[in-house]
């Protein structure tokens, strides 16, 4: 690219101090005028030619200096520019770094061209959602720098720096009269109704200015809306942020440009403090918080602990209650055990059901006690054998199995054999014991 090129890219848009622009402008040409600079050419610097950060501890320190092009400048050896993708590449070098826990943007800069910085604000608040990112105006932060600066975590300043300068601006240098004092004319000649708006031979009219402000325009809302996002606040409070004002750090502080005034030494030992302190000093310096975040760790694991219990207990008294009611069907019989799971469905209590019973058809007299009993302890949640079902007494022992027998007969008159069976496959412990001790008698 050669320094001609570069004279001509000044018309596009920039997002830099308009001061900083014209010195720019006025140093490329300054360049452009030397006799050496007639074989001499620039090229875009190269990141891997200068570290990308430094360390400071575990805080990866990424420098944003000077004016920031997409892809920088170098001439005779020299960075004129610095390059944003250079930048980008340091920060996502730091993020993939595991000595790194936290990463400093040092900004010192008047900003720079509009194309590429929103490429290099995408990057900062990517590799700032996975280690935290901070940035410090180390003397400036102007325009573009402060375009990728404001989605940082936090953002600090000396009191003597200088912060904001939020907008767009576009240099159009009009050479027409110089032309004509040399006697030079220039005819321009094109299709498209705006496509030589702006060019610098000819006088720029309304309406090709209002096309170009337009554009303008349009750059101004990115800027507005990563403003908003980056520091959290509302349109109308980005809009007095973002007038182009120039705001010293106290000013900046006020107007929400930035978090805190102070030296850069006491911003990396905020960031140090914040971000990378290990347990043992966390424990050293701050043992009464240590304290309060393990007592309240204890308070949670317990609360769990106890939500568990009650949960294990609750579906523990629900599987009991199916074991009795399964007992009660066995006892009274399929058409009777339909009907008390249906009422054991409902959620009537056993107290509202008896004292129904005038109202009840029963079609089984003298079964109806039984379920009763069986549905109480079902709600109740407890054990229920077939013979407390049936009004006997309950003892504290396994039931007997012949009792079990016995019982099942006088509830549904089957036969010896049939009741057996059944009983077998409700209480198969009580069943082989009993196959037990009818082999230890033959014996």
């Amino acid at each position: 690219m050669s320094l001609a090129s570069l004279l001509t890219s000044l018309s596009g848009l920039w997002a830099i101090r308009a001061d900083a622009l014209t010195n720019l402008a006025d140093s490329l040409q300054h360049l452009a005028d030397m006799p050496e600079a007639a074989s001499a050419r620039a090229g875009a610097s190269r990141a891997e030619d200068n570290p990308p950060y430094r360390m400071d501890g575990s805080l990866a320190i990424v420098p944003v200096t000077g004016t920031l092009t997409k892809n920088g400048l170098r001439f005779w050896g020299l960075d004129l520019l610095t390059s944003m993708r250079g930048i980008s590449a340091a920060l996502r070098r730091a993020e993939a770094d595991p000595a790194v826990r936290a990463i400093l943007l040092d900004v010192d800069s008047p900003g720079g061209s509009v194309d590429g910085i929103e490429e290099l604000a995408g990057a900062v608040a990517a590799v700032g959602a996975g280690k935290p990112l901070y940035a410090y105006a180390d003397g400036l932060m102007a325009s573009a720098a402060y375009w990728l600066s404001c989605g940082a975590r936090e953002i600090a300043a000396p009191a003597t720096a200088e912060v904001g300068s939020i907008g767009v601006v576009m240099m159009h240098r009009e050479v027409s009269k110089a032309l004509d004092e040399y006697g030079v004319k220039y005819t321009v000649i094109a299709a498209g109704h705006y496509k030589a708006a702006g060019n610098s031979v000819e006088p720029l009219s309304d309406e090709m200015r209002a096309y170009l402000q337009s554009g303008i325009d349009d750059v101004y809302e990115l800027f507005l809306q990563a403003v908003e996002q980056g520091r959290g606040v509302s349109r109308e409070k980005a809009l007095t942020m973002a007038d182009g004002k120039i705001f010293i750090a106290g000013e900046a502080l006020k107007a929400g440009l930035i978090d805190r005034v102070c030296s850069r030494a006491a911003f990396i030992s905020h960031i140090k403090e914040s971000t990378i302190m290990n347990l043992a000093e966390l424990k050293a310096q701050h043992p009464e918080a240590v304290r309060e975040l393990r007592a309240e760790l204890e308070t949670e694991a317990a609360s769990v602990n106890a939500q568990a219990r009650d949960s294990a207990r609750a579906e523990g008294e629900k599987a009991e209650r199916d074991r009795v009611l399964a007992l009660a069907g066995t006892i009274l019989g399929k058409e009777d055990a339909d009907r008390l799971k249906a009422v054991a469905a409902s959620g009537v209590s056993p107290e509202v059901l008896a004292s129904l019973q005038g109202v009840l058809a029963p079609a089984r007299p003298d079964k109806q006690q039984e379920a009763l009993d069986a549905l109480k302890a079902a709600a109740a949640g407890k054990p229920l054998s077939p013979m407390a079902a049936l009004g006997e007494e309950e003892s504290t022992a396994a039931p007997d199995f012949d009792a079990l027998v016995a019982a099942h007969i006088k509830a549904s008159g089957c036969s010896r054999g049939a009741a057996i069976q059944a009983m077998a496959a409700a209480h198969p412990e009580e069943h082989q014991a009993w196959i037990d001790a009818q082999n230890a008698k033959r014996k």
